[in-house]
């Protein structure tokens, strides 16, 4: 069985698809808080040159038609044509200025690019497909391996003097601890995000990647000063993908070279 023919649960990548969508009504009202400061005159416009200002006229039905598409992806409706609407918004607002870009909506257009393909309305939807018991796996293989990607490239880029020392982290939070308290939390969270990144995908350490996962988005939501609508959104978006790595087929290669799941990766479900 090639990889693109294995098939798996639909329920996980509809957990999945309903975070997703959250995440991405929160992301489009940040954009538009952000580009109707630049419609204002209170933000610069540094990117392209030629590209008009955006009225806020526009910038509102922009809002409108974002916010609908983040429902409707949200409640399994019309899923496909729902996510490319929010994949084709999402791409309109990053080109349109750099102050709009962020990490996490960059995940999140990658993600809604992904479902696109993925047939996330098969469960838990408002018109969910009862002919069809399994869905395709290779889009959820790729947004697996974007959140992965995510987590170890933040961990590696974290490796330097200056985070490890615990004075970014310091400024980032609300709390006022001593500084060998951030010298620790700097590199506890390293190691942590290495754990997920890579931990997810076994499974002897899949639940440890979890619960270290659920608790550092926790404490990013909780402890940081600022941003907190983002970091929520960032949250849902990473959590919402751990059902795809806890129920997916445990893969193997046969002696014809060819990837299929195994009987108890089959039998893994939610």
């Amino acid at each position: 069985m090639r990889l693109t023919e294995i098939r798996t649960d639909p329920r996980p990548v509809a957990v999945a698809r309903i975070g997703i969508g959250i995440a991405s009504v929160f992301n489009a009202i940040e954009a538009f808080e952000i580009l109707q400061r630049v419609s204002t005159g209170k933000l610069a416009v540094p990117v392209f040159a030629g590209i008009p200002v955006p009225s806020v006229q526009w910038l509102v039905a922009g809002l409108v038609l974002a916010v609908v598409a983040g429902i409707a992806v949200t409640f399994g409706w019309m899923t496909a044509p729902a996510a490319a609407v929010s994949v084709a918004l999402s791409a309109t607002v990053l080109l349109m200025d750099q102050q709009v870009y962020s990490s996490h909506r960059w995940l999140a257009t990658l993600l809604l690019a992904y479902l696109v393909f993925a047939q996330s309305g098969t469960a838990w939807s408002v018109r969910p497909d009862r002919t069809r018991t399994s869905v395709i796996w290779w889009p959820q293989l790729l947004m697996m391996s974007q959140l992965s990607v995510l987590y170890v490239f933040s961990a590696l880029s974290k490796m330097n003097l200056t985070f490890i020392s615990g004075v970014p982290l310091s400024g980032w939070v609300w709390l006022d601890l001593p500084w060998q308290v951030y010298f620790v939390a700097s590199v506890i969270t390293v190691v942590v995000e290495l754990v997920i990144g890579v931990g997810l995908w076994f499974r002897a350490s899949r639940r440890v990647a979890v619960v270290f996962g659920l608790g550092l988005h926790l404490s990013i939501v909780t402890l940081m000063n600022n941003e907190t609508p983002a970091l929520i959104a960032f949250a849902i978006t990473c959590v919402s993908l751990y059902p795809l790595f806890i129920a997916r087929p445990e893969l193997r290669t046969p002696r014809d070279g060819t990837v299929g799941p195994s009987a108890a990766g089959t039998a893994a479900r939610l």
